[in-house]
């Protein structure tokens, strides 16, 4: 269930240098300061620093608020996220947070972490560091380990439910429409990256629904160039391709070069930034599309053939 990974954080001492503070205002001073800290690493593709930080976070926050407060739903997407990383870190997976992270990139608001992110791509070499900190952890740490212990795909996926739940609840009972559109954007965010893990973990029936859901929302609210739309269009049409829902999975993909063409067409080829993001989504983004586009053709091919042969 959701709580599992609360669960599992408070059963064997993880951070035994961390106490609660003496107070609420002091527990949540410090679980500010933890989330904060986890972000920067998340940006700096620190991943085991953010997965420490941001599990300090999110004991320090469900102790101060509650676990179902909805102070806590950053603080359990950042660190879910986190935990998927660190994932991928482990199975080998290259893609992580600078490939896949467009929900707030690329838009008409930049947050302070995407003012940073400018000044941390250059960490992306910081991976394989982190490879071999987890290595060098996991060779540890194995002997005293729970075998029982869930791994690092399921924390992600359980922490980032725990998130979907706590958003959800409190879109319900939101009356503020400006408050509401801040939920939505976070909830799409939430169901995006839960995709992700599905994806990750090859359960695609649940990977096509959540990002499903989530393109939904974007459709429904955000501008019909956003790149945050196309990025969740490739991930579906992954998502339907493994699923070998082809034709599906085919006209996602068309879809997402669609809006990035819309995209290119609507930016100022006069302005640096923007230079700088055409040259981004000419050069990597629409040939990555493209050469999942052949190989889905190519799978749907083969998949033609061995059934007429079966016939």
């Amino acid at each position: 269930q959701a709580y599992n990974c609360l669960i599992h954080f408070y059963k064997r001492p993880r951070y035994p240098n961390i106490t609660m503070a003496a107070t609420d205002l002091e527990n949540q001073t410090q679980a500010l300061a933890a989330l904060s800290t986890g972000r920067r690493h998340l940006l700096e593709l620190d991943i085991p620093a953010a997965v420490e930080s941001l599990g300090e976070a999110c004991k320090l926050m469900s102790g101060a608020f509650g676990e179902k407060a909805p102070e806590c739903a950053e603080a359990y997407f950042h660190y879910g996220k986190a935990r998927l990383e660190m994932a991928r870190l482990e199975s080998g997976d290259n893609d992580s947070v600078d490939e896949t992270d467009t929900i707030k990139d690329g838009e008409s608001e930049k947050s302070d972490d995407q003012e940073e992110e400018g000044e941390t791509r250059e960490a992306s070499a910081d991976k394989e560091a982190a490879k071999s900190v987890i290595d060098s952890a996991e060779g540890e740490n194995k002997e005293v380990e729970d075998e029982d212990d869930p791994s690092n795909f399921q924390l992600a996926w359980e922490m980032l439910d725990l998130a979907k739940i706590v958003l959800t609840e409190q879109l319900e009972g939101e009356k503020n429409n400006e408050v509401k559109t801040t939920i939505e954007k976070d909830l799409c965010e939430t169901f995006l990256t839960l995709g992700e893990v599905s994806l990750e973990n090859k359960n695609y029936v649940q990977a096509v629904e959540d990002l499903s859901l989530c393109l939904d929302w974007l459709k429904a609210s955000w501008p019909s160039d956003s790149r945050s739309i196309a990025e969740t269009h490739y991930l579906l049409g992954v998502a339907l391709g493994f699923h070998m829902k082809y034709e599906e999975a085919i006209a996602s993909l068309k879809a997402a070069i669609a809006v990035l063409d819309s995209r290119i067409k609507n930016l100022n080829s006069e302005s640096p930034d923007e230079i700088e993001e055409i040259t981004e989504i000419v050069s990597l983004k629409i040939p990555k599309i493209k050469e999942e586009l052949d190989r889905l053709r190519n799978e749907r091919r083969r998949s033609s053939q061995t059934s007429q042969h079966d016939n």
